[in-house]
């Protein structure tokens, strides 16, 4: 029975995992037979944060999701921060997946998806739609989907104006592949 938890590394507002919990039931309801919100709340990964970037290290929270996916029967974990994180070949990143048939985690960062960010006034739609888009964006890699040139969440978004140009929703070719899995 697939199931998709969603964990908070560091604090997170509860209305954003209920939010996700709701939205992502509809977009995956072929897939996940249901979507948790995990009453754990897991702390930020020691030495994360690097101090002459002023971020925190992606890949570490990626392991720690790792860890906690496999003490647990959640076929995959989304994890959700409010940190930024980065890779090195990056200067940031929204989030970040393991690959494939055997992947379980992901992850994404709030830090970078507030309107507030840009300076811009606070907009909590805007807000959460970027959330929603960068979820499904990263647990669709978890699924074995690439990333997709058509008009699909699957489009890398290189910047907040790529996300908020991409559709909350997958491509007929993404969506056939996902149809697959069952």
């Amino acid at each position: 029975m697939p199931c998709l938890g969603l964990l908070r590394l560091g604090s997170v507002e509860e209305e954003v995992l209920e939010y996700l919990q709701t939205e992502l039931q509809g977009s995956f309801q072929d897939i996940f037979d249901d979507i948790q919100i995990i009453n754990a709340i897991c702390k930020i990964p020691k030495n994360a944060y690097k101090t002459e970037r002023g971020q925190y290290l992606s890949p570490l929270f990626m392991l720690t999701i790792r860890n906690y996916a496999e003490k647990t029967d959640f076929t995959r974990i989304l994890g959700i921060t409010s940190v930024d994180l980065f890779v090195y070949e990056l200067n940031f990143v929204f989030g970040q997946a393991e690959f494939g048939p055997e992947a379980k985690a992901a992850v994404i960062s709030l830090y970078r998806l507030y309107p507030e960010f840009y300076g811009q006034p606070e907009n909590k739609d805007l807000f959460l739609k970027r959330v929603l888009k960068e979820a499904l964006h990263e647990i669709g890699h978890t699924l074995g989907l690439e990333h997709c040139t058509r008009t699909c969440i699957m489009i890398f978004s290189n910047s907040i104006f790529d996300t908020d140009m991409k559709p909350a929703s997958f491509c007929e070719n993404c969506r056939e592949k996902i149809s697959k899995l069952n």
